[in-house]
Formats: structure tokens, sequence, C-alpha cells
């Protein structure tokens, strides 16, 4: 099992999972560029290409022919993305509240144009500005108060807005194509299955939709938490 964290997170936010399960499966953990222990990107976006020559290294390193992957969050679209380039050899792919299948309007808005980029930038850089804007839009109803505490708890200190920066601009190639990986998963038989917090504010059930329409069977489930914590109530769900 590949898993692929979250952003601000590294390979550790898997360890309750692995816990539960590490006699059904042999994991590997992986730090995501700009997290943990990895190294630094050589350019300053990581494409869909590249990614695939990664994970090809992995699995030649290792010896290993079929695999499954999952991915929580932002490791969501490169669960999806390994999917979507090595579907042959998947066997099941574990989403949980991922991205990559929806894309949020303000990641849109932040990573596509010179003049969005820079925006992105200086707020980012500079909490204090960070904090006024968001205010503004939590009063007319733009962004979720929780969604607000999430980004700020993310941008806390210089190394971890750069971190944010980095990250948001350095994947915003990885773009899943979610009527390809459907019909993929179709084709090769691949176990997909997705897990969501009840009250998560940074990722609304309806976000989903584009794949689970296309996959009507896959199993969803939902567990009463929000964001944060839904990786250790998917390990409480394995165990019971």
């Amino acid at each position: 099992m590949f898993a692929f964290h979250g952003i601000g997170q590294d390979h550790r936010c898997f360890l309750p999972l692995v816990e539960v399960l590490k006699e059904q499966y042999t994991f590997y953990l992986f730090d995501l560029p700009f997290h943990g222990q990895s190294p630094a990107l050589t350019d300053e976006k990581l494409s869909m290409e590249a990614w695939k020559a990664y994970i090809d290294e992995v699995l030649s390193e290792q010896g290993i022919e079929r695999f499954s992957v999952m991915g929580f969050s932002m490791g969501g679209k490169f669960a999806l993305a390994t999917l979507q380039l090595l579907a042959p050899q998947i066997e099941s792919c574990w989403l949980l509240a991922p991205d990559g299948i929806t894309e949020s309007p303000w990641y849109r808005l932040a990573t596509r144009f010179w003049v969005t980029k820079k925006l992105f930038s200086f707020f980012v850089h500079n909490l204090s500005s960070f904090k006024t804007l968001a205010d503004v839009l939590i009063k007319v109803g733009l962004v979720n108060k929780s969604a607000v505490k999430f980004a700020e708890s993310t941008l806390a200190t210089p190394a971890q807005r750069e971190r944010v920066y980095r990250s948001w601009i350095g994947f915003s190639t990885i773009r899943p194509d979610c009527a390809l990986i459907a019909e993929l998963a179709k084709k090769y038989d691949v176990d997909v299955r997705i897990f969501l917090g009840k009250y998560d504010a940074l990722l609304p059930q309806k976000y989903i939709l584009p794949l689970t329409k296309r996959l009507p069977s896959i199993p969803v489930v939902v567990l009463s938490t929000g964001h944060h914590r839904l990786v250790d109530k998917v390990a409480e769900w394995w165990k019971s």
C-alpha cells in the first residue's frame, strides 16, 4: 500500500492505519515534495510524467508489480494520479477526504495565472494581511470559518508558509482526469473506496460527485468527524 499524506503533514499521519492493517498490507509511507525528508523538486512544478517516473522507479527498486494506493486530503490527488497513470498495476485505491476530484475555485484562481500567483504569494507570506482578507471573506460568506482556521494552522511559521506556497504551485499540474480514472477502474477492476468526515468543512461531500456518478457502486463511508481526525477515525472503523 503506497500512502500519500495531506498538506503540512508527513508519512507519520498514517501510523494509526498501519497499526491496524499491518497484517494485511506492507505499507510504503511517502513524504511528498516539500514535506518531511523528501528532496526538493528540481522544477517549480511537478508534472504527471515526472510523478509516473518516480513511482516507476520505486516499483523497480522494490521489485513490486501490483500495489494499492491511499491518499488523504492533498495526497488524494496523488493516489488518483497514480491510478490514472498505472491502472493495470493497481489493486485498490482508498481516498480519504481527497483532493483531486473537484478542484476548489480558490485553488484554481491562486495557481493558474501570473497575477493571482503573485497575490497568493503575498497573502501566504504576510499572515496579518491573510487574516484581514479571510475575515472579510468569512463575513460575506465566501469561505467557511473552519477552513480558515485550518489554513491558519498550516501557515503558523515562515517555513510552513513557504511549504504551502510551494506545494500549491508545485502540485497544480497534478490534475487527475475523473472520467478516465472511472473507465480505468472499471476496466482493471480496481477496488475504489472513499472515506469522508461528516463535519468536514474543507471537503464538501458534493466534491466527490464527479467520480461517484461515474462509479456509483463504490462504497462511500461517512464517519462522525471533521477533516483533521479522519485518518484516526478510518483506523478505528477498520478495527471495529
